[in-house]
């Protein structure tokens, strides 16, 4: 049944698209996968014109690769392209911190030290701790203000969340969780440098992940 309401043209495409991205990010649109434009609308509960809107841009975003006559692949997870995206979020992570660390107001650094803890006991929940590492990502692009940073580094970290996804069973989430909360608390406090480098000791962590792990490529 599609989807009713006063949300505009623009608001469903929106939707739509953060729904096809949660489901592509948790595996419930698996790598390598067929599926048609009849199949995401039936998914969605949205109509052609807010699904299509939202196919074209995760296509964009190398999410699907679209097969003439065929329909859609959902893109695989690879060594090569994972480096590239590691390569390019890097930097777009630093100016963010260094922005959130400079701008946030008193309540989001409230926030920031609060998701901080909350990490510190996601050990075992690995589910918890892809929630929390997903409201840190959202809650630095609110405290850094720049659209436009938010914009090239958001379907950057979504390939990153896929990739745990895809090898979430027997990960060590131990440097993940010491890293995201070092970084949450060292901005709350100011302290962008140091946060940068908790920062780039997440980045680390999913390098060496992409360097070690078989199912790749």
């Amino acid at each position: 049944m599609k989807k009713s309401s006063t949300l505009s043209p623009h608001s469903h495409a929106e939707r739509a698209y953060h729904l096809l991205e949660e489901k592509l990010v948790t595996l419930a649109l698996p790598p390598g996968s067929m599926v048609s434009e009849g199949d995401l609308i039936a998914m969605t509960g949205y109509g052609r014109t807010p699904v299509r809107e939202a196919i074209q841009r995760l296509a964009y975003q190398e999410f699907f690769h679209v097969i003439p006559r065929r329909g859609l692949m959902v893109t695989a997870v690879t060594r090569s392209n994972m480096l590239h995206i590691l390569e390019a979020r890097k930097p777009l992570e630093r100016l963010i911190i260094y922005r959130a660390s400079l701008n946030a107001k008193d309540a989001q650094r409230g926030d920031l030290a609060a998701i901080s803890r909350e990490l510190t006991a996601t050990y075992d929940l690995f589910e918890e701790f892809m929630k929390q590492v997903h409201l840190l990502d959202e809650l630095l692009n609110s405290c850094a203000g720049n659209p436009f940073a938010a914009a090239a580094v958001s379907p950057l970290r979504s390939h990153c969340r896929r990739l745990l996804f895809f090898h979430r069973q027997g990960m060590q989430l131990t440097d993940s969780i010491s890293a995201s909360s070092k970084m949450a608390r060292l901005i709350a406090r100011r302290e962008f440098r140091g946060a940068q480098k908790a920062s780039d000791g997440r980045i680390a962590v999913l390098e060496r992940m992409v360097s070690s792990v078989v199912r790749m490529d």
